[in-house]
């Protein structure tokens, strides 16, 4: 007759399992509440993950050193397909740089490939480059044509 009923222990036992269980729902259900899910809608470059970063540095303390360089390396590479886009159509039009240094930084900047280390600093010479060949007189004749062309919209 023992055998079909459980003791004390067994009983007492179970009852933590099942306290622990609701502690744990109660917590989750909590979590939740605070939790707020939204779904960003909206054609490339509309601003949907600046939203995303911006929330993440006001709601949770910003980024941290490594997040930090994996953005500087992606700014990196922005900073170069965009100086490559540009010159890019520099060619298309046949547009000579007005600066004659600016010959030197396009054969430069077109054979830069930015290093995959995002604990590597860009070169200076790069944004020396890319500030002399956006000083030129000749990007306005470009920018004349930037409907015929693709340059990010952070790049002006």
């Amino acid at each position: 007759m023992g055998a079909c009923m459980s003791t004390n222990s067994e009983e007492d036992e179970q009852r933590k399992r099942s306290q622990m269980i609701d502690r744990r729902l109660d917590e989750d259900n909590r979590r939740l509440r605070r939790e707020c899910k939204i779904l960003l809608l909206g054609s490339g470059e509309s601003g949907k993950s600046t939203i995303v970063k911006q929330m993440k540095i006001i709601h949770q303390n910003g980024y941290t050193p490594e997040e930090l360089g994996l953005y500087r390396l992606t700014i990196y590479k922005n900073l170069i397909d965009c100086a490559k886009a540009l010159i890019s159509a520099m060619e298309q039009f046949e547009i000579k740089p007005e600066k004659e240094v600016n010959i030197e930084h396009i054969a430069y900047l077109m054979n830069y490939q930015v290093d995959p280390d995002p604990h590597t600093p860009l070169e200076s010479k790069v944004g020396d480059a890319v500030t002399s060949i956006w000083r030129d007189p000749a990007i306005k004749s470009v920018m004349e044509h930037q409907s015929e062309f693709y340059l990010m919209d952070s790049a002006p």
